[in-house]
């Protein structure tokens, strides 16, 4: 589905209103980091998530790990699934979104703990440092450390090191992407599969996507992507910065999914076509009358639900 070639005006679905609805009525608020001080927009956004997470599904344990090994130490999270065989379990990283700037190790816990239990396999978050605190190359180093980690010590964590997988949401996206771009250019390319949700993948805001979705009515705007660009890094257009513009050939199997609703749409779509250039025909997955950070809200909003089965079923396939 291509949101361009659709002549309607933008509508948000029934269910979304309603899962809006629910939100609004338990005196929840967005974050907002144009309005808001820093500090004060993360916490906002902490108690949307912890709004969206709870009560979480029971898993089987959850195991927190400090990298301290790395140079810039980051903590990770495994979750195991609630039923687990005996033998050693794939494992896939998500990394959460926030423009870089904001979330933390909670933020998506109620889909990293869906996603362990439905799929049998442990999901992995991480504690990525935030900019700008920490800018760009930081936060890419950590993902990639942390990959590496579930690799290494695979046999300590009761996991199989030849199924691993990573994938990421809008900023996370884009660390996930880079992660394996990086990987492929060490010629250490051991991650079996790719995740990407939304991604926050170029600084180019001159699309039809930004254009038409991008005024702030459906919650991301481009106002609000260009401040997370400037607090994440001067050099846009670089490719190990903005993926969108690196060279994309022989990469895992990608599952690319994003929201209709959404100003980043076009970097999904533009990734698409890059990648079906490079030989990896995809179908992007782009679910209608839906916005940015829809896939938080498994518990009131169905289509985060099919978001999340369509992951499972993507790594089930590639992590069999």
């Amino acid at each position: 589905m291509n949101q361009q070639a659709d002549t309607t005006v933008p509508t948000l679905a029934p269910e979304v209103k309603e899962a809006q609805a629910q939100v609004k009525a338990a005196g929840i608020a967005a974050s907002n980091v144009l309005t808001q001080p820093l500090a004060e927009s993360r916490e906002t956004n902490r108690i949307f998530q912890r709004f969206l997470n709870e009560p979480v599904p029971d898993v089987g344990r959850i195991v927190e790990h400090e990298l301290t090994h790395l140079a810039h130490p980051v903590k990770v999270r495994l979750y195991y699934p609630a039923s687990t065989a005996s033998a050693a379990l794939p494992a896939y990283l998500h990394v959460h979104g926030g423009g870089f700037a904001q979330g933390d190790i909670n933020s998506l816990d109620r889909w990293k703990r869906e996603i362990a239990n439905d799929a049998g396999i442990v999901t992995v978050g991480l504690e990525y440092a935030l900019s700008p605190e920490a800018r760009y190359p930081v936060a890419i180093e950590q993902v990639i450390g942390a990959l590496k980690w579930l690799r290494d010590q695979a046999d300590v964590l009761g996991l199989d090191a030849e199924r691993i997988a990573v994938g990421g949401d809008s900023a996370g996206g884009n660390l996930a992407l880079n992660a394996l771009l990086r990987l492929r250019d060490e010629a250490d390319a051991f991650v079996k599969t790719g995740v990407i949700v939304y991604g926050m993948l170029s600084a180019n805001h001159d699309s039809d996507s930004h254009r038409d979705l991008g005024d702030g009515r459906f919650g991301l705007s481009t106002e609000k992507l260009n401040w997370f660009w400037d607090q994440y890094t001067d050099s846009r257009q670089d490719p190990g910065v903005a993926p969108l513009y690196a060279d994309v050939s022989n990469l895992p199997p990608l599952l690319l999914l994003a929201a209709a609703l959404d100003p980043l749409l076009d970097d999904t779509l533009n990734l698409t076509k890059r990648l079906g250039s490079a030989g990896q025909k995809i179908v992007p997955r782009v679910y209608p009358g839906v916005p940015h950070g829809f896939i938080a809200m498994t518990r009131i909003l169905p289509q985060a639900r099919q978001a999340r089965d369509d992951v499972v079923a993507h790594l089930k396939q590639h992590l069999a």
